[in-house]
């Protein structure tokens, strides 16, 4: 199988109530990080899972009815944070990144797509579905922001579709891998969003990328579920939840494996700690 390596960044991040992602718990504001994957492979070259926040997202909010995902999320990004920027940093050029993997298309997501216009995307079928041709407050309800999305999205995209693949993983079911030499392996994580992927990676230490299938460490190592509230955000609470068991015995399978939900500050901060 190829090694890639990977790392772990974030662009921006918004505001949310511990109680309403832990049901139960205190209402204090924690950090919900908008981390995206860099991954370098050996053939391919740069590929990003997710893409964060840009400061587009504050222009294309200025207007109802995507004025309420403002009002709703707060989000905070500098021009620095933005991946493109990140990635400049590091001597990588936007035109550098062939693919880019989107988990679902909420802004946090693919609010950096614009920035690489060489980059091919990758997605599932359903997800690029259910949001496909939504406008105004259709797309709002799905926590969608048409003018995030480059013109030639759908020239540049290859739709992923699990109907007849026949490869498994144990509790975690059907995966596709996507260069078909072991490196990046996606799997269905629908519930937040339809057709939601997840990937899991085969760095130095596995990694299993996971978006918002849980949010926090704690949604899937204990099973502790969000408040009820947030069922109005959601796709499919029947889905989230068992993409969330299906997580949880992933864990208890491959313990060794680096399990990232993509809000999460503590395993964030963690994993950037240890650079």
């Amino acid at each position: 199988m190829t090694k890639v390596k990977f790392k772990l960044e974030s662009a921006g991040y918004c505001e949310a109530k511990q109680s309403y992602v832990l049901k139960g718990t205190s209402g204090k504001t924690i950090k919900f990080y908008a981390t995206y994957g860099h991954i370098e492979h050996p053939i391919y070259g740069h590929i990003l899972f997710d893409s964060g926040y840009t400061r587009r997202f504050y222009e294309v909010t200025k207007k109802l009815p995507f004025k309420l995902y403002a009002k709703l999320t707060k989000v905070f990004v500098t021009e620095k944070e933005e991946a493109i920027n990140m990635l400049k940093k590091k001597g990588i050029d936007s035109h550098e990144i062939k693919y880019i993997i989107i988990s679902h298309f909420h802004a946090d997501h693919i609010g950096g797509l614009k920035d690489f216009p060489k980059a091919k995307f990758i997605c599932s079928e359903d997800a690029y579905n259910d949001i496909r041709n939504k406008k105004g407050v259709l797309a709002l309800k799905k926590g969608f922001i048409p003018a995030l999305m480059p013109k030639d999205f759908q020239a540049r995209t290859q739709l992923l579709c699990f109907k007849n693949k026949t490869k498994k993983i144990e509790g975690l079911g059907k995966v596709i891998d996507i260069f078909e030499d072991g490196s990046i392996l996606i799997c269905q994580l629908d519930g937040h969003a339809k057709g939601q992927i997840g990937a899991i990676i085969n760095a130095e230490k596995k990694i299993f990328l996971i978006s918002d299938a849980a949010w926090l460490k704690e949604n899937y190592a204990n099973l502790h579920l969000p408040s009820h509230s947030v069922r109005l955000f959601f796709d499919s609470w029947r889905d989230f939840k068992n993409s969330l068991n299906r997580v949880h015995k992933y864990s208890k399978a491959y313990p060794e494996t680096v399990i990232i939900p993509c809000h999460c500050e503590q395993t964030y901060l963690k994993l950037k700690n240890t650079e």
